[in-house]
Parts: structure tokens; C-alpha cells; sequence
């Protein structure tokens, strides 16, 4: 028996051929997104026993594999989710941030341009363009705030559309990977176990992309891939996809929510659930930026307007008319949980602005108690059996029907301020810059006590509705260095380095010790008196019956300019700034941590490459290589056939 040379040479040129096409493949395919460079494998065939020995029968190419890792995939598409989450979040909300914190198209020079028209408006109260001035610039201010509450909601808008997007490109990855994966399950059947590259790569592609919308996770089961989204959702399992859906969200039908669908039954997942990638970056930038820059900006034009109202109800105007409100305030948003079973209607009324905070509050039942939670800080702020209850400025009430347990209100005190911060009035005489009452020394005094001009407080009653008790006129008495003649029944607080002495129910005739530089306070009136008063002498507080030039009132509104009004702790432009710092801040962080992030997935995908993609120098060396196999192998052939012919000539 002779040794098959034919065999060994034609299994070599077999070979050599596969291995020819498979780097021509490689070279063809160098610029192909998601290509890995395909290798053929080759073992050599069982060897044939003769007497003298062993001897090779050729070569056969037993698989063509890709140069693949995993591990390395993996790598990328985790830092790719973060890349896009990151990017998604910047490009959301750099636009928020040189607006608010443009210093001549933002808030803060248009409220500061408000409160320098009030304190020109102190130096001239009486004049018809100043007040017209005063009344421009609180329109001016009012469309500011507008203006800021449109960009926020066409940026929310914005999400919502991007979140319909990327939940239908999720969909159409989905579908076509569990696709792709009964398609590698049937070529591994039909290729008798043999590795369809193009197929994997496809799938891989598919994943790479699936990991740029949202975080994946995938677990290889036998040929297949499952893939897990978010935290351990389910989206494609072997050869089934479930697709996401979208809906309104059931605490809060203006931002949509995404749910799963698993035979026909659609499940939430909370925006905590689906990080990483550009679905993670909008559910982030909404929960973490947008929503509190709303709330930010509401509280503060809620608190500046609903003070402001309340300091120029206390004034007095040019036409001798208590002031009204300058400004309409924006009520509470409440939203109903869609998902309730109750009857309740619950109200929410704003009762101290000074109180409020930037968060929005979950009101709950649990069949017992009426919970109160702060949704910035996840903390519960009331749990009573009963309602009304107060929380942070704002009374919660049922005014009709009731909850049942498991029933929950989405209330948000601030959401709606700087939409609803309109205009009262469009006329500038309703501007009250003059206080309502008016004190004054007879010329028959003998003694040298002084009177201050006098203001009021919240609850003062103007002389045409109770003159009884915002007139009075008190006499001093020598002999007990005291005052007396305060309107009977009333309460007076007289403070005296700071330190207050209380008269209930003022009886007639009741002395009031004196004290030069004491200040008076009853019926929601304050004055002062210092001097040194002679024996007989008056002291008379009454209405104003003056209001022109008078510019106390004004002097008031101007100063809450600098007043921590604004949760007790900043002023107006104060708190705007700290959100600017927050917003800036939040915006410059994603900026570094993103390029940090991107040049991690710049470094792995050049891992990559090095391991999966083509390099041509070697493919040339590798081609050039298989040619001479070829070559050589064909040289074989020919040898043998000379023998053969050799053979049968003999």
C-alpha cells in the first residue's frame, strides 16, 4: 500500500483556499462596523499506520472562528451606557443652564431691575410715571418667569418625545435580536455545530447598540443570548422580545413612564430601574434637574409674589384706597393617582409662601393614617388619622368623597408658580405706597416726646371698616410715667429692648409704663415714641388721610428685596442663585465625569480592535503565506502525478 499523496496535497490546497477566502473576507470587510476578524482553524487528519510507521494524511480546516472577547464587549457596552446616559443628561440640560445663568437675559437683573423701579418709586410715590415705571418692570418680571417656565416645558416635552424614540428603537433591537438568535440556532443546526460569525456579529451589534439607549445585561444560554435591561428586566429571551410600552405616568400624567409586556400584561418599571444609556440619561436629567429647577424657580416667584401681594395690601394707595394684590399666584398642582379606587377630591391652599419648599409631597391613606411625605428628601413630614393637616406652608384637606387605603395625591405646592405669576392689575394707581395710618403731635405739647410715622401688620383692619380700633389718642401722666387712652379690649405689646410687655384687654385707664424709645403695638398698628413727654401730653395715631407723597408702604415692598422670605433661610435673588450654582455645578460635573467615561470607552474599543479587528499588515503577511501553501501544495500534486505517470510507463 503506497502513501495517498494526492490526498495530502489536495487537502492542503482545501485549506490553503479557505484560508485565502477567510483573509480575503478580513481585508474586504476592515471598514465594516462590528466586523471581527475571522480565523480559520486547521488539525491535521488522522494518520495512517504502515508497517514502517505513521504517516500524516493532510490537513482539513475544522472551524473558521471569530477573534472575539467577550469580557471586552462587555467592557464597552457597560461604558458606552454611561457615555450616552452622560451625554444624554449634558445635552439636556447645558440650554437650562446658560439661560438661567445668562447675566442679562436671566432672572436675576430683571428682579433687580424691579426692585430699583420700587426705590425710585419711594423717592417720587405720588408720580404717574413712576408708577407706571414700578408697574412695567412687575409685568417685565412676570414675563421673565413665563418665559423660563415655557423653555422648561418644551424641554420636557422634549423627554417625553426622546422617551417615545428610545423606547421604539429598544423594541426594534429587541425584535431583531431574538430574531438573529433563531437564526443562529438554526445555522448552528444546519452548519453541524459550526459558528456563523456573520450572525453573531450581527447580534453583538445589536447589543452594542441596545447598550447606547439603555444599561444591558446578557447571560449566554447555550447558543442564544438573554438580555436583561435596567436592573434584571427581562427584554429579549431566546427567541422572544418584550417589548417596552409607554404610558402616562399613573402619579403624574404629564411625563411618561415605560413598562414591560409580558404575555399581554404590562409592567411598570420605575425610572430607578433603567439606568445607563440615553433612556437613563432623560429619566435622570427629568428626576434630578428638571423637576427641581421647576420647583426652584416656582417657589420663588410664588414667595415674591404672594409677599408682595401681602405687603401691598397693607399700603395705602394714591387714591386713598387700601392696596389689593399686584399678582396672581398659581394654586397648588395636585394629581390624582390613576391607579385610586376612593372618591376623594383633596385641596391644597397655600397658607405661609415664607414656609414653602422646592419639593413636591405624596399625600397616602393606609386605611388608618393620612401621610405626608417629602419627595425630595423621602421623609414623611405628617401621618395624622385626620385631616386638614398644615405641612411646609401648604393645608391638605378632603373637600369631598374619601380615600381608601392604598390611595395616593401627587401634590406639588411650587410646580406651577412661575406659570401661574400673572398680573392683577393694569393699573399702576393700585401700587399702594403709602401706609394706611398717619401719627401726629398737637402743637400744644409742651414735653419733647416724638412719634414714628407708624406701619401696620398682616390682619390690620382699615378705619372705614373698624375706626374704633385704628384710632387713638394716649395721654402721658407725670406722676406715673405712663400712657394711657389705648382702644378698650385691644392688645398692646410694648417692647422695650427687645423686650416685650403684654396688656390684654386693655381696660380704660390702664397706665402703660413709658419709656423713651419704646415701641407700641396694638390692633396690627406699630409706632414708636421717645422723647421726654410733659404731663397732658397727646400722642395721636388715626388713618392716613394723606396717602400722596406718603412713601412708607413702598419702602416695605422694597425691602423684602433683601428679606430671607424664600424658605425662612435666602432672599429672592439668593435662592434663584443657589439653584443657578446647583444647575451649573450639576452641568460642569457632567461634563468632566463624560469625557473621563469617554475616553475609558476610547481606550476599551481600542482594546477591542486590537484583539477583533483586522489589521491589514498582518492579513497581507497571512495571504501572502497561504499562497505559498497553495503553491506549495500544488507542487505536491504535480509531484505525484510525475510519479504516477512514471509508474504506468514502467
Amino acid at each position: 500500500m503506497s502513501v495517498d499523496i494526492f490526498q495530502i496535497g489536495r487537502t492542503g490546497l482545501q485549506a490553503a483556499s479557505v484560508g485565502i477566502a477567510t483573509t480575503g473576507n478580513n481585508i474586504t470587510n476592515a471598514s465594516t462596523a462590528g466586523y471581527s476578524m475571522e480565523v480559520a482553524q486547521q488539525s491535521t487528519l488522522p494518520e495512517q499506520g504502515y508497517s514502517f510507521g505513521f504517516v500524516g494524511q493532510g490537513t482539513q480546516v475544522s472551524t473558521v472562528v471569530r477573534n472575539y472577547n467577550a469580557l471586552i464587549a462587555q467592557q464597552i457596552n457597560n461604558t458606552q451606557s454611561n457615555v450616552s446616559q452622560l451625554s444624554t443628561y449634558s445635552s439636556q440640560i447645558t440650554p437650562i443652564d446658560n439661560t438661567i445663568a445668562n447675566p442679562t437675559a436671566g432672572l436675576s437683573p430683571v428682579l433687580q431691575s424691579f426692585f430699583s423701579s420700587l426705590q425710585n418709586l419711594s423717592s417720587n410715590p405720588s408720580g404717574t410715571a413712576s408708577l407706571q415705571s414700578s408697574l412695567s418692570s412687575a409685568q417685565t418680571l412676570t414675563s421673565q418667569f413665563q418665559s423660563l417656565q415655557n423653555q422648561l416645558n418644551q424641554s420636557r416635552s422634549g423627554v417625553n418625545s426622546q422617551i417615545t424614540t428610545e423606547v421604539n428603537a429598544i423594541n426594534t433591537d429587541a425584535q431583531q435580536l431574538a430574531s438573529v438568535n433563531a437564526a443562529i440556532q438554526a445555522a448552528y443546526g444546519q452548519g453541524g455545530g459550526q459558528p456563523p460569525n456573520t450572525l453573531l456579529d450581527q447580534r453583538d451589534t445589536l447589543v452594542a447598540n441596545l447598550s447606547k439607549e439603555t444599561q444591558v445585561t446578557v447571560v449566554t444560554q447555550g447558543n442564544q443570548y438573554n438580555v436583561f435591561i435596567g436592573n434584571g428586566q427581562p427584554l429579549v429571551m431566546g427567541v422572544n422580545a418584550n417589548p417596552l410600552v409607554t404610558a402616562p405616568s399613573a402619579s403624574n400624567s404629564n411625563n411618561l413612564d415605560v413598562s414591560y409586556s409580558i404575555n399581554g400584561l404590562a409592567v411598570p418599571i420605575s425610572e430607578n430601574s433603567l439606568p445607563g444609556g440615553t433612556l437613563g440619561g432623560l429619566f435622570a436629567f427629568r428626576t434630578n434637574s428638571l423637576d427641581p429647577i421647576q420647583n426652584a424657580i416656582g417657589q420663588v416667584a410664588t414667595v415674591l409674589g404672594s409677599t408682595l401681594n401681602a405687603q401691598n395690601a397693607l399700603g395705602q394707595t394714591i387714591n386713598g384706597n387700601m392696596g389689593t394684590a399686584l399678582f396672581n399666584i398659581a394654586a397648588p398642582v395636585i394629581n390624582v393617582n390613576s391607579n385610586n379606587t376612593g372618591t376623594a377630591t383633596v385641596a391644597a391652599a397655600i397658607t405661609n409662601p415664607t414656609a414653602l419648599t422646592a419639593s413636591d409631597y405624596t399625600l397616602g391613606f393606609d386605611g388608618t393614617n393620612y401621610t405626608i411625605t417629602n419627595n425630595t428628601t423621602n421623609t414623611v413630614s405628617s401621618s395624622s388619622t385626620t385631616l386638614p393637616v398644615t405641612v411646609d406652608g401648604v393645608a391638605y384637606s378632603i373637600t369631598a368623597g374619601s380615600m381608601v387605603k392604598g390611595d395616593t395625591f401627587l401634590v406639588r405646592p411650587v410646580f406651577g408658580g412661575a406659570a401661574g405669576l400673572t398680573m392683577a392689575t393694569t393699573d399702576p394707581t393700585q401700587i399702594a405706597c403709602a401706609a394706611p395710618i398717619a401719627t401726629s403731635i398737637p402743637t400744644t405739647n409742651t414735653g419733647t416726646g416724638n412719634m414714628t410715622p407708624g406701619s401696620v401688620t398682616t390682619g390690620f383692619v382699615p378705619a372705614v371698616a373698624a375706626p374704633a380700633t385704628t384710632a387713638a389718642t394716649l395721654t402721658y401722666t407725670a406722676a406715673t410715667n405712663s400712657l394711657s387712652g389705648f382702644p378698650v379690649g385691644s392688645t398692646v405689646v410694648v417692647t422695650n429692648n427687645g423686650v416685650p410687655t403684654t396688656y390684654a384687654a386693655y381696660v380704660a385707664g390702664t397706665p402703660v409704663t413709658y419709656t423713651s424709645g419704646m415701641s407700641i403695638s396694638f390692633n396690627n398698628m406699630t409706632f414708636g415714641i421717645s422723647g421726654k413727654p410733659a404731663d397732658t401730653d397727646t400722642f395721636t395715631v388715626g388713618a392716613n388721610t394723606n396717602a400722596k407723597g406718603d412713601n412708607r408702604n413702598v419702602l416695605l415692598m422694597n425691602a423684602l428685596q433683601t428679606q430671607n422670605t424664600v424658605g425662612g433661610n435666602s432672599t429672592y435673588q439668593g435662592a434663584y442663585a443657589q439653584m443657578v450654582d446647583v444647575v451649573g455645578n450639576t452641568t460642569s460635573q457632567l461634563n468632566t465625569t463624560s469625557t473621563t467615561e469617554t475616553n475609558l470607552l476610547t481606550s476599551a474599543q481600542a482594546q477591542q480592535q486590537s484583539v477583533s479587528g483586522v489589521n491589514m499588515d498582518q492579513e497581507t503577511v497571512s495571504l501572502l503565506q497561504y499562497q505559498q501553501v497553495y503553491q506549495a501544495c500544488g507542487k505536491v500534486i504535480q509531484i505525484a502525478n510525475q510519479n504516477f505517470s512514471t509508474i504506468l510507463n514502467l
